[in-house]
């Protein structure tokens, strides 16, 4: 294997290189093709592929096609020098009626063939075959309609499936030959990968609508080396920031890619092994790389470390910071001329801390004492990273009582923390009490005791007394009185009364 470093001494090389589409039957698949013309009409030649409207022919009006140049290219490349152009392939988009068959995919096969700069040697070839997978988009005029952000009609979807690297030995040195587009190629989104019918962290590029798109291959060679490293689910107890073999940090078997700039290099998604191991062979020496990896469904990062960097073999830098993160992880690697080992992905569990609050009593006049707990709880299927409880509003509470919480540990599932105060109730305002609980590796909320599901409350109604009998003897109430009319007819009613009654009694003696 070639042993210089991306500075030795430059190794040119002649080289002849030519590419063209794969005729044979199945190494082109259209997406609603049948037999005869009423879903349109295909074609498939070394050069061109068309699709559309019929008649069969180039791409116009009601036709797109995809092509390569015919022409073949010459030059000479230098290891680990400057990219030399390849081939041209051009995707004329147009508008196609829905009811006609579209591109599915398509099979490349590129030949090159390498010689000693300037020697008389016969060329030594190599043959690569690699597939585009392809999709034509919707062209109406509904912008969510369009997986490709950017406005309508929208953009169809090129992605690169398959090997564009190859190792080539020459004179018994090792040497990796890319092809590669320009611009590079970018991972994309997941739903784009998905509407051209590939996996997760495809590597490809999308084309605009109504546009001869052309897109240049350019190819290098470079001097190359390993880069590897190990994606698993951090298992010490307590959890620390280094590998300690798969027996304690069991290994995740998740995707992984490399993307590599100066030069120009992509790899994967490829697989973990079983015990979290990955590996990207013939990755040139001196390239700028990112290897990315996404937590899988129910883990979170716990850390990133950088791998060897040529410097005494020592590794990089940790990166606790991403502690936390579900999303797409990068770890950045210059590749030393030895290649770069090391490169770890720690993952954690995850899970889901609750809260709880009670009062007691819940109603309370003015003086009365109050008790409250919050009971916290770890809700989900893994042990929850320095777990707390607390509650956090403790201060704006009467009289400002200080929390008796227990301290944050490991908690396993199911298991419990709390914390409690009292106050002297105060006022005839209702008095709410707020808990809250957390974890390193909460899912729905995190380490904040305010945020997601973590929060709990529980409110202290006042004890409102009303008085049964609410006279003051010392402002007694006065009794209604008669008018002086009145009093005047009762008056005379008593004297007629009193009038009365000795004749009564003087008639009864008569009789």
């Amino acid at each position: 294997m070639f042993m210089g470093s991306a500075t030795a001494a430059p190794v040119e090389w002649d080289y002849t290189v030519s590419a063209r589409f794969v005729t044979t039957t199945g190494a082109t698949t259209f997406n609603g093709a049948g037999p005869g013309s009423a879903n349109g009409c295909e074609l498939v030649l070394p050069t061109d592929i068309t699709w559309g409207a019929c008649p069969s022919g180039p791409a116009g009006t009601g036709r797109s096609g995809i092509g390569v140049s015919a022409s073949e290219q010459t030059g000479t490349l230098v290891a680990n020098g400057a990219a030399q152009y390849a081939n041209v392939y051009t995707h004329t988009n147009n508008i196609v009626a829905s009811s006609y068959a579209t591109l599915a995919s398509a099979t490349i096969s590129t030949t090159l063939g390498l010689r000693a700069k300037g020697s008389s040697d016969p060329y030594t070839y190599e043959n690569f075959i690699y597939t585009i997978k392809f999709s034509e988009t919707p062209n109406g005029s509904d912008p969510t309609l369009c997986v490709v952000p950017g406005g309508v009609p929208c953009s169809d979807i090129w992605v690169l499936d398959g090997s564009v690297n190859r190792t080539v030995v020459m004179n018994g040195q090792e040497f990796t030959f890319s092809f590669f587009p320009e611009p590079a190629a970018i991972p994309l989104d997941p739903e784009i990968c998905e509407a051209a019918g590939a996996e997760v962290g495809c590597i490809g590029f999308t084309t605009q609508e109504n546009m001869v798109n052309a897109i240049p291959f350019m190819m290098n060679l470079t001097q190359v080396a390993n880069v590897s490293g190990r994606v698993y689910a951090e298992g010490s107890d307590p959890a620390n920031t280094q590998d300690d073999g798969n027996g304690l940090d069991a290994g995740m078997a998740v995707a992984v890619s490399l993307l590599c700039t100066g030069p120009d290099y992509s790899a994967g998604p490829v697989d973990a092994a079983a015990d979290g191991s990955f590996s990207f062979e013939n990755v040139p020496t001196g390239a700028d790389c990112a290897i990315t990896t996404t937590p899988p469904a129910g883990y979170q990062m716990a850390y990133t470390q950088q791998g060897t960097t040529g410097e005494s073999g020592a590794p990089g830098a940790l990166n606790t910071s991403v502690a936390g993160s579900t999303g797409v992880q990068s770890i950045a690697i210059s590749v030393p001329p030895d290649g770069s080992s090391g490169n770890l992905f720690a993952l954690r569990a995850v899970t889901d801390m609750l809260s709880t609050t009670v009062c007691t009593p819940g109603t309370a006049a003015a003086g009365a004492a109050v008790s409250c707990t919050t009971t916290c709880t770890n809700a989900g299927s893994a042990a929850a990273l320095q777990a707390f409880c607390a509650i956090p509003n403790a201060a704006s509470l009467p009289g400002s009582p200080t929390p008796v919480c227990s301290a944050p540990a490991d908690l396993p599932p199911n298991g419990t923390l709390s914390c409690t105060l009292s106050f002297t109730m105060a006022g005839n305002a209702s008095i709410t009490v707020v808990g809250g609980a957390g974890a390193d590796n909460d899912s729905n909320g995190g380490g904040d005791a305010a945020a997601g599901n973590n929060a709990s409350s529980a409110a202290v109604a006042p004890q409102v007394t009303t008085p049964t009998n609410p006279t003051n003897p010392s402002n007694p109430t006065p009794v209604p009185g008669l008018g002086g009319f009145a009093l005047a007819v009762l008056a005379a009613l008593m004297g007629l009364v009193v009038w009365r009654r000795p004749r009564l009694v003087a008639g009864g003696r008569m009789r």
